[in-house]
């Protein structure tokens, strides 16, 4: 193969065992076993356990810690640029794997639900590098995948790299054996793209916390346009997302019930960057009046500037009304 020693080869599928430490029933696994002669046929090898580097993420107030990199290397044929990522796997300890088909790639791929994605772009007559990645896009997993392809060196004129983008692929890699090269292209993908991938990952659970939230959380962007409301919020003024998502704040009715300056007291507050917290009367979808416990947060974005408003509103109801008072003084003095 030209690589290093701890990779297993088969008609399917080569294996990188010497950085894998667990999740051994995979199917490129069973493939080397078969390979080797092993007398249980589809028995799962078991690779040489070795201890695991998990790197420290940090997202915002998140800590994140993300396993080795599991990289899926798919050429149909063996040669200097597949030595040379396999090389650079090796040097940076990530998890590797090789697909010599399509078919061996989606399986491989929806089995293991790599990180990062190489395909070889540069040889049609093997197989439709673009329809792979297309494919590999409609698994569901794939949404956080970064899928590179390797691309010829042009003889004469640049080619547009809108296909590529239109089939699924994040970027190209112009073809560069030299084993330095590729091990920091993958370095470069690492601290890059897969890792601001990674960071989005996380934000599922962030969004899972907001939908299971008994208050009523509104995001609206600088503009004060609606982005996103919970089921909380849907379920207690009566609206629906569909309803609410894109249009402005001031297109939603107002209640009558509030001072006439207190729309402008909290836009003026929070434009400043300053958080808002008071009481506050907000109108449901069938006319009512309901009062409300609400804070609203400005999120500062890239360059200093306020990017989103966050908003979360607690009904006031027989419980928490004796603190009414407190909280409206408070409101006060914020003001």
């Amino acid at each position: 193969m030209g690589c290093a020693s701890s990779i297993h080869i088969s008609d399917r599928v080569v294996y990188h065992s010497g950085k894998e430490s667990e999740d051994s029933h995979s199917p490129q696994q069973t493939n080397t076993t078969q390979h080797q002669g092993n007398p249980a046929s589809g028995l799962p090898l078991k690779p040489p356990s070795c201890k695991t580097t998990l790197t420290e993420v940090q997202f915002g107030p998140m800590k994140l810690f993300k396993d080795p990199l599991q990289v899926l290397l798919v050429f149909a044929k063996e040669d200097s640029q597949s030595n040379g990522f396999c090389w650079a796997c090796e040097k940076a300890n990530y998890r590797c794997s090789m697909a010599r088909t399509p078919e061996s790639a989606l399986e491989c791929f929806s089995e293991k639900h790599h990180d990062l994605v190489i395909i070889d772009h540069r040889h049609s007559r093997h197989f439709d590098a673009e329809a792979l990645c297309r494919s590999m896009r409609a698994v569901n997993s794939s949404e956080n995948t970064v899928i590179v392809a390797i691309v010829k060196r042009p003889d004469r004129e640049e080619a547009s790299v809108m296909p590529l983008i239109n089939a699924g692929f994040n970027r190209r890699y112009v073809e560069n054996a030299n084993m330095m090269a590729c091990y920091n292209e993958l370095l470069q993908l690492e601290h890059g793209e897969v890792r601001a991938q990674f960071k989005l990952r996380a934000s599922n659970a962030i969004f899972t916390a907001l939908e299971q939230s008994q208050d009523a959380i509104e995001i609206t962007s600088e503009d004060q346009v609606i982005q996103y409301v919970n089921p909380a919020y849907e379920s207690i003024m009566g609206y629906q997302q569909g309803e609410l998502i894109g249009k402005e704040i001031i297109e939603v009715p107002k209640s009558e019930k509030n001072k006439p300056d207190l729309l402008e007291t909290i836009n003026s507050c929070i434009r400043k960057g300053k958080e808002w917290q008071g009481i506050y009367y907000a109108k449901k979808k069938n006319g009512d009046n309901i009062q409300q416990n609400v804070k609203i947060t400005p999120v500062i974005g890239q360059g200093g500037k306020i990017r989103h408003y966050v908003s979360i509103n607690r009904p006031l109801n027989d419980n928490n009304k004796c603190d009414k008072s407190t909280e409206r003084v408070q409101a006060e003095s914020q003001t």
